[in-house]
């Protein structure tokens, strides 16, 4: 009986081994790694969604320092044409905004994401950012309205599918390089309590990105050029979505996040962006399914009743 343990055990220590392994390996690669931006095509665009604050505002300000041309896609005419205005201040660049409120994607899913593609024709799309998400706010999903859970699909789940199906046809017949960041979570990697549908929709987002970029690899042999597809799954990060958070140890500031994240593309499929983000990453994937992880659902399950 005791050969069957230690056999066990043994297993167990070679796949945590090789699970920390292969995670430091992907940290490693994207640290050292330097994105050449000019492969994705001079005077090209990067396309936004949910461009006016947070981390798609720090996307827009990166991107455009690097000499891409912005389209932004958000609700807010008046933000819109405020940092359309910061951008082609700061930057010798030419931008495009696009008012689109997401939550009425719902109506019509086809209708709505099409009219975006219509906007933008004839503009050289490189690389197509879809930042948009939409939490739901620490409840169990039994007491979720129908409302809630539609919204959740159409602000997490449909930007990521609908606008990547419609741009990508086009990144294939490019000459140059382009990307496709799509904008997952740390929560995707593990089930925590309140967060269901949230954490699902951004399960799919991370799921999703992995296989585009498998299926893109085979799509573009042979032509010289390349369609990066990066899964950013980050921690906190200090955004009018984690205003409320009163834990705040491993919050990190936009500027904090954009350079790492940025920095992963072309190299991996998949990072945490700051290296905050990363241990946190490491931890969740190594202890989700052993005592630590079971207290600290204990504790998030405790305050949710609480509310």
């Amino acid at each position: 009986m005791l050969d069957w343990i230690e056999l066990l055990c043994f297993i167990a220590g070679v796949w945590t081994v090789l699970k920390i392994t292969l995670e430091l390996f992907t940290v490693i690669k994207s640290l050292k790694s330097k994105v050449n931006y000019s492969s994705y095509g001079l005077n090209s665009w990067a396309l936004i969604t949910a461009p006016t604050d947070g981390l798609g505002l720090g996307f827009a300000e990166f991107l455009a320092s690097q000499g891409f041309n912005i389209v932004l896609v958000g609700r807010n005419p008046v933000k819109l044409q405020s940092v359309s205005k910061l951008l082609q201040e700061k930057f010798p660049i030419t931008t495009k905004f696009i008012v689109k409120d997401f939550f009425d994607s719902a109506k019509n899913p086809q209708e709505f994401f099409n009219d975006i593609k219509a906007q933008t024709r004839g503009l050289d799309i490189s690389i197509l950012v879809n930042n948009i998400g939409f939490g739901s706010g620490g409840k169990y999903f039994a007491v979720m309205t129908e409302e809630e859970v539609l919204h959740s699909n159409a602000m997490n789940i449909w930007p990521v599918a609908f606008l990547t199906r419609l741009y990508l046809p086009d990144m294939i017949l490019r000459k140059s390089s382009s990307a496709i960041i799509n904008l997952s979570s740390i929560a995707s990697t593990f089930p925590m309590p309140g967060s269901g549908i949230y954490s699902a929709d951004k399960s799919f987002d991370n799921l999703f990105s992995l296989i585009v970029a498998e299926e893109a690899k085979y799509l573009m042999k042979g032509k010289g050029s390349k369609i990066d597809v990066l899964s950013v799954r980050p921690g906190f990060v200090d955004t009018p979505m984690t205003k409320s958070l009163s834990f705040r140890p491993l919050l990190t500031s936009v500027n904090e996040s954009i350079e790492p994240i940025c920095r992963a593309l072309g190299s991996v499929n998949y990072t945490y962006g700051h290296w905050k983000h990363t241990l946190l990453g490491l931890y969740t994937n190594l202890t989700k399914d052993i005592a630590p992880y079971a207290v600290m659902n204990e504790t998030i399950n405790s305050n949710i009743i609480k509310k």
